[in-house]
């Protein structure tokens, strides 16, 4: 009996081996990021830059929020610019998490941060935006890009596509 009990103790007391696990991501070929370059899939039904957007019910008698006059060209004088996006069914809350970089741009350096917007989602949510205000400067006329993220939130966000959209001064957009 004396003998499974000093089993017992070591076995509870004793410091057990730690197995590594790795905490790096896989990395991608060419030094690709792997999702900057592709549009966000998977829960995303669709995922659209709009110029608005809109809450209305839904055919199963639920509020659903759809883009207005989605567009890959905004004029530099828009007020506000959405990513709009509906999703797949889901068992969990989450969070979408955008990153707002213009890529190329007049008057800022290349790959230069806008802005940041986060939505959170409910397990009856089927749709949500992120958006952005135009800045105080204007919108700078480039190449944008808004990264998209999801998780829970903090360090728990994993990269999962991209939107591309463009931005024209103003009389060049009609």
């Amino acid at each position: 009996m004396r003998v499974f009990f000093v089993v017992l103790a070591a076995v509870f007391l004793l410091p057990l081996p730690s197995f590594p696990q790795s905490a790096s991501r896989p990395s991608n070929p060419a030094g690709k990021s792997g999702f900057e370059d592709r549009h966000p899939e998977g829960i995303f039904s669709l995922i659209v830059a709009a110029h608005g957007q809109e809450m209305v019910m839904g055919p199963a008698r639920s509020f659903q929020i759809v883009p207005v006059k989605p567009s890959e060209t905004f004029a530099a004088d828009v007020p506000e610019i959405f990513i709009v996006f509906q999703l797949q069914q889901h068992d969990s809350e989450f969070k979408v998490y955008g990153r707002w970089v213009v890529e190329k741009g007049e008057g800022v350096p290349a790959n230069h941060e806008l802005g940041t917007d986060v939505m959170l989602l409910m397990t009856e949510d089927e749709s949500g935006y992120i958006s952005l205000k135009r800045p105080s400067t204007g919108w700078p006329a480039g190449d944008y890009k808004v990264q998209i993220f999801m998780g829970t939130g903090g360090t728990n966000m994993d990269p999962v596509g991209t939107v591309r959209f463009k931005v024209r001064p103003a009389k060049a957009v009609s």
